[in-house]
Parts: structure tokens; C-alpha cells; sequence
């Protein structure tokens, strides 16, 4: 019995070890290199906005009114938050909807939905 673990233990520690594959990044050779600049990271998304309001209930009320009347779609219902996550209508410029969000009664502020990388 006791050898039964000791093999099992062993097979725990060794198994993962012989799967394992080491990868490395791929170099260009110098004679393939190209001046290629590199595509400039997206900052954020085209359809998707975050926006905050008072938490008042006639801010959200307004808020929820003017969501509907653009043809936006709510996805979130942050309640902690005061906030929305919203989708925007086809066709739809993100940075137009940014600047109409930001004049409804009751909205503190508009936002990109972003991704955000901690370091």
C-alpha cells in the first residue's frame, strides 16, 4: 500500500512535467525584416458606452428615457455603481452618442467601454 502512493505522488509530479512544451517567441531572420509599423491598439469599443447618473430616480428615469429614444440597448444595470452599460443602435457613431449621453438631465458623466490592464 505504501508503495501504491509513493508511485501515485510520483506520477502527480512527473505526468504534468511530460506534457509540458517549452515556446518559445518566433524571431524574424535579419534578412526577412520588414519597416512595418505596428497597427495602433484600439482604446476602446465602437457600440458600447458606460454611463453614470446622479441615482436619483429622475436621473435614471431621464437617463432610461433617453436610452430608449436613441435606440440604444441597456446591457448592465450597475445599481452600486449609479450606472448603465449600454449598446448602441447599428450605424451609430460612438463619440456622437458620447456627446448626446452627456447633455441628458441627471448624467454625471459618459464613458468608453475600455479594457483596463493593472499593473
Amino acid at each position: 500500500m505504501k508503495h501504491i502512493i509513493i508511485i501515485l505522488l510520483l506520477m502527480g509530479f512527473v505526468a504534468p512535467s511530460v506534457n509540458a512544451r517549452i515556446v518559445r517567441p518566433i524571431r524574424p531572420r535579419p534578412g526577412n525584416v520588414q519597416d512595418v509599423p505596428p497597427k495602433p491598439q484600439k482604446l476602446h469599443t465602437d457600440n458600447t458606452l458606460i454611463i453614470f447618473h446622479n441615482g436619483k430616480r429622475s436621473g435614471k428615469k431621464s437617463l432610461m428615457k433617453a436610452v430608449k429614444k436613441y435606440g440604444a440597448t441597456v446591457i448592465y444595470d450597475y445599481k452600486a455603481l449609479n450606472s448603465i452599460t449600454i449598446k448602441l443602435p447599428e450605424g451609430k457613431n460612438v463619440d456622437e452618442a458620447k456627446a448626446h449621453f452627456e447633455k441628458v438631465k441627471g448624467v454625471v458623466q459618459v464613458d468608453y467601454d475600455k479594457i483596463m490592464r493593472l499593473m
